[in-house]
């Protein structure tokens, strides 16, 4: 196995050959390091199934957003240099969640300052009403009126009943000084003094106008109530009724709890329509009470609103009692009102917030690692490091010259002349692919009229790859239409980056497949932008060789001698190629934000109103929520993108190529026959007599454009047929002349051969130091040359010379040849 000496330019290792090397050590110091990631990763966890969590720290202010920043960071430099892999690296890392999850259960106290002092308070507060009360009018009942007025186990039967005063609570817990319903209201009147003050506008956009609990929990809302509430003020109970709240609020001692209830703020996502914030307490807190409850108290500067609208404060003044006849079953009481309460005064419930008391809510961020993504961007990054070493000890071999720039390709073909091409150097790729499509037809190799040559850069692309990237092009941004139709039909076009207010799709996901399924159209874009820079290179490589017609080069090669040189790029400059890479990111970037993975941590997200489905990913944390969301704006900038995108090819081969240039775009058959040079030329290599009469193989080095037999694999139009331009405008360069001349020997002799050398007389090598030379026309390659028409000895005129005129060649010479263009109506072979 060749050396790569990777560090240095051992044996002038240079360019892009010295680049990839480079890239070799840094995707093998990738593979071993993500092997060692994944081996520690799994010994851990004990499997790839699971998450590794192994960074965490207070979402605010911490060091987790940091770390976060950093390794994104890191991942995006990495990726960069291995572009195939990007989306699984960035996926494998996706568990830094969405780095800030959102809570759900909040606990609410309505009171009064002196609450907070140290006040009295008597549950379930002045309001004679428990958490949830309101469940009770909403649920019929077949058991004795009075009965149940001292039964509240009907409201335990379902813990999840909650209409907008909170979650149902047995009234009977509030008799209990052990209960949690008494318990939180005196954690609160305790510890709420040192919470954070929130004024209003704040407090409303977070518990209202909601949308996950992110920096706070638990509330207090401050009523402006001195001296508190009084039992006999609010209500006139009947006597029943008093005796029944004797033994948890007293009738004329100040109450400074009014109400205290537990919450859920949770998200709510119906097909076809934004993420909505619902909130349990929304009645509590005066949304359901006053006429545009939600954008009245948003709009408004100050909190008012009465804690019980009309319906409820009927239904509070009094229970209306009725019998109903079940069918086929005995007849039953339907209560539409309360046994509980009843004599409410108006007036008395009217609540004015002066402000807010918040619990702070400290979260815990956690980054961690899917091994299971984990394990299939190591297997990736391992592939193409084996592809990209293999592929560089092959171009690096010794005895084999690597053809990896168009520079190398005119290098060979000229230092060894194909006898398959010669006599053909005004076919251009037009005829050659014609040719391959034609059956029982070949190119027939002689003398054709020159024509300038009248297309533009277009024709340097096949018309096959022309529609081949168009297609791949229209079936993209025809996906991209499809969708953007279907999200303007239901107007759901959200914000342009990740979030609940986009879309998702109403299927359940575990991480693993949500990964797949969000980075799934990353593989259209990567295929569509290799065509796309497919064309750019056919383009650029039209127009370097293009550059050979107008002056003097030398070329641009491998290993470059003498007069070439080397570049650390294939085909493209850096200014198209920098910009083609920031556009694919940009691009990329751009469909990452249109569909992606939406993760994250607490009850919020985690409810059967959001998830579709009950699937659970036992790799994630409990109450995670995984969801594939999309992004109607972001997918309106993709396709607007990529409509402005596709047209750029079109507009850069709207230029004009160079009429004395024949078209060879990228095919090396065109390449080979236009790079027959002269014997004639002051860059051939002259040499010793006896060299010459010793070299069995002297004719072959020499390789003197000749007129050999076609073989049957190049197939081209029939014999006789003219070489015209069709009505299309198809690419045909040259009219073929028929010669009626009977063809002499193709094969000059061994001493003709030595006469024509004899007669040069310039030192073979000007570069001394350099390796030795080898080829007869190793000197024209390594030298700066242009094409055009170049002399050719006798020999080759009597060959092909006719009654029409004296015919020419075109080839490559140095400027000492004194190369002219070809000229419009003379003969060339």
């Amino acid at each position: 196995m060749d050396n790569l000496y990777l560090w240095g330019r051992r044996n002038g290792t240079t360019g892009w050959k010295q680049a990839a090397k480079v890239n070799c050590v840094v995707l093998a110091s990738m593979s071993v390091t993500l092997i060692g990631c994944l081996i520690s990763a799994t010994s851990r966890v004990g499997g790839i199934e699971k998450a590794l969590f192994f960074y965490d720290g207070d979402c605010d202010g911490g060091s987790v957003s940091k770390v976060n920043m950093v390794l994104h960071l890191l991942i995006n430099v990495v990726s960069t240099l291995v572009a195939s892999i990007k989306q699984l690296l960035h996926a494998g890392l996706k568990l830094a969640f969405e780095g800030r999850g959102r809570e759900s259960d909040y606990h609410i106290t309505i009171a009064n300052e002196e609450f907070l002092d140290g006040g009295s308070f008597y549950p379930p507060g002045a309001g004679l009403v428990q958490s949830g009360f309101e469940s009770f009018f909403r649920t019929w009942y077949t058991r004795d009126a009075m009965g149940l007025l001292y039964d509240s186990e009907y409201i335990a039967d379902d813990e999840d009943l909650a209409f907008g005063y909170g979650h149902a609570v047995n009234l009977t817990d509030y008799a209990d000084k052990n209960s949690n319903a008494v318990k939180n209201i005196s954690a609160t009147a305790s510890s709420a003094g040192q919470w954070e003050r929130l004024e209003l506008e704040q407090c409303k956009q977070e518990y209202i106008n909601c949308g996950g609990l992110k920096e706070h929990r638990s509330l207090v809302l401050v009523v402006d109530k001195p001296g508190g509430w009084v039992r006999n003020e609010i209500w006139h109970l009947q006597d029943n009724q008093t005796e029944f709240w004797a033994r948890y609020v007293p009738p004329d001692q100040p109450n400074h709890l009014f109400f205290a209830a537990q919450c859920v703020i949770y998200a709510l996502r119906i097909s076809n329509r934004p993420t909505v914030c619902e909130n349990t307490c929304s009645l509590a807190l005066g949304q359901g009470t006053i006429a545009n409850g939600k954008a009245a108290i948003l709009n408004s500067p100050d909190w008012e609103f009465p804690f019980f609208d009309d319906e409820y404060a009927s239904l509070l003044n009094g229970t209306n009692a009725t019998v109903r006849e079940g069918n086929g079953s005995p007849p039953y009481v339907y209560f539409s009102g309360s046994t509980f309460t009843s004599g409410l005064q108006p007036g008395t419930f009217n609540m004015s917030v002066k402000y807010c008391l918040a619990e702070p809510l400290e979260r815990t961020c956690h980054i961690a690692l899917s091994p299971t993504l984990l394990l299939a961007v190591t297997l990736c990054v391992v592939f193409k490091t084996i592809t990209a070493i293999l592929v560089t000890i092959v171009l690096s071999r010794r005895n084999q010259a690597p053809l990896a720039t168009l520079g190398d390709a005119m290098e060979s073909f000229i230092e060894q002349p194909d006898r398959i091409t010669a006599g053909m150097c005004t076919v251009g790729q037009a005829e050659i692919r014609r040719a391959m499509r034609v059956r029982k037809a070949f190119l027939v190799p002689g003398p054709r009229r020159w024509q300038p040559l009248r297309q533009r850069r277009a024709a340097v692309i096949p018309m096959s790859v022309w529609l081949t990237s168009y297609l791949l092009f229209a079936i993209g941004i025809g996906v991209c239409a499809y969708f953007l139709r279907d999200i303007k039909s239901t107007d759901l076009f959200g914000s342009f980056f990740e979030s609940d207010q986009n879309g998702f799709i109403d299927l359940a996901f575990t991480f693993s497949a949500g990964v797949l399924l969000a980075n799934s159209p990353q593989i259209l874009l990567s295929i569509c932008y290799l065509a796309y820079n497919n064309m750019f290179t056919r383009l650029q490589m039209a127009r370097e060789w293009s550059l050979f017609s107008e002056g003097y080069r030398g070329l641009r090669v491998t290993d470059p001698k003498g007069d070439q040189y080397s570049t650390y790029r294939l085909q493209l400059p850096y200014k198209y190629s920098v910009p083609l890479i920031a556009v694919s990111i940009f691009l990329h970037w751009l469909l990452s934000n249109t569909i992606y993975l939406f993760v994250s941590t607490g009850g919020y997200f985690g409810t059967d109103g959001f998830l579709f489905g009950d699937l659970v990913d036992s790799s994630l944390p409990p109450n995670t929520a995984v969801a594939v969301g999309y992004s109607g704006k972001s997918l309106q900038a993709m396709l607007i993108v990529s409509c402005v995108l596709i047209l750029v090819p079109l507009v850069l081969s709207s230029k004009r190529l160079p009429s004395n240039m024949v078209n060879i775009g990228s095919n090396s058959l065109a390449i080979s026959a236009a790079c027959h040079a002269s014997v004639l030329s002051h860059a051939v290599k002259s040499r010793p007599d006896s060299l010459l009469l010793d070299s069995p193989s002297v004719s072959n080095n020499l390789d003197l454009p000749q007129t050999p037999r076609s073989p049957e694999r190049l197939r081209t139009l029939l014999p006789g047929e003219g070489l015209t331009h069709d009505a299309n405008g198809g690419s045909i360069e040259m009219q073929r002349l028929v010669t009626t001349s009977t063809r002499k020997s193709s094969q000059l002799s061994l001493a003709s051969s030595n006469r024509l050398l004899l007669r040069r007389s310039e030192d073979s090598d000007s570069n001394e130091g350099d390796e030795q030379q080898t080829g007869l026309f190793t000197k024209l390659a390594r030298s700066k040359i242009r094409w055009g028409v170049v002399p050719m000895p006798p020999e080759w005129h009597a060959e092909y010379d006719n009654e029409d005129g004296a015919v020419e060649h075109l080839s490559f010479g140095v400027e000492e040849d004194d190369v002219k263009p070809p000229e419009p109506g003379r003969h060339y072979a």
